[in-house]
This record gives C-alpha cells, structure tokens and sequence, in this order.
C-alpha cells in the first residue's frame, strides 16, 4: 500500500493558490447534462495535500446568468469538498476513469439552498494539469418531489486560471 500512496501524493501541483481558482463551464452535449442550464460555469478552489485527509480539500461554486425567465443561479455556492471516511477503505477510493487521469476522488457536496438535496462529486485529475468535475443526484420519481430533488448530472471541465473565474 505504501507504494501506491507515494505514487498518488505527486498531486501538489493540482492544488491552487489564494490568487487562482479552476475555471469552466458545463460540458453541452445533452447526455452529459441533466438537471442543469447548459450556461452552468463552475468554479473550484483545492488544496490537494489534503486529498486524503478528513478535511475538505477545497470548495465548488456553480453560476448561471439571469435570463428573462429566470434569476440568477448558484447551485453551489462554496461547498465544501466534504470526504466520504469509510470510502478510504473501500476499493471505489481506486476507481478509474480512464486514460489521462491521474488520480479520481469522490466527495460529497451540499447545494446552497438547504432545502436541496445533497450531490456526489467525482474530481479527476488530469495529466493535462485540468481537473474533471462531475455533479451527481438520483432525483426522486415522484411529480411533486420539487426541484431540489431533481435528478442532476452535469459534467465540467476545469483549467487554472488567476482569479475568480468572473464570478
């Protein structure tokens, strides 16, 4: 096991500095959408020294402009990062996602609105140095369940960039 931790903490440069943020917007294509604008921008502040640790290694925040039919959204608005314990000794802490990834983890997130069901968040770390966040909710079936239990699939792919990614 020792071996494959040594390997795995060569992820320092992934983390950002107080100056910088990951930045980019919803992948389009509908079967990596659901639930979300195809305008969503997100944003990701992380700390990857702590990636293994009990605390959150950084914060997710979504954005989407107002349009004439609706205000101005944040899904996710700082969340933390919050790791799964038990993950840490189960193989799923290992998945892959294929080539050009060098290390995936899996951490849970809570929407802005406390009346909104929490997300899982897969983060890839990219050979390319950009990170993969994918936002995950099984929805409720039921017509009434609302929209914070909506069922919500969103891929977005981050690159480092200084600032606040405008938002």
């Amino acid at each position: 096991m020792a071996s494959i931790t040594s390997g795995c903490n060569d992820v320092d440069r992934f983390s950002t500095r107080p100056d910088e943020a990951y930045c980019g917007a919803i992948t389009l294509g509908s079967p990596f959408r659901e639930g979300l604008s195809p305008r969503v921008q997100m944003r990701l502040t992380l700390d990857a020294s702590l990636l293994d640790s009990d605390l959150p290694p950084g914060r997710l925040w979504t954005f989407e402009a107002a349009t004439q039919t609706r205000p101005e959204r944040r899904l996710l608005d700082g969340a933390a990062l919050r790791p799964i314990r038990p993950l840490a000794h189960d193989a799923l802490s290992h998945f892959e996602m294929g080539d050009g990834r060098e290390r995936n983890t899996l951490f849970a997130v809570s929407p802005s609105d406390p009346a909104e069901e929490a997300m899982l968040a897969f983060l890839s770390l990219r050979s390319d140095r950009g990170v993969e966040v994918r936002l995950v909710r099984a929805g409720s079936e039921a017509q009434e369940a609302g929209e914070g239990r909506r069922t919500v699939f969103g891929m977005f792919s981050l690159t480092r960039r200084e600032g606040q990614c405008g938002f």
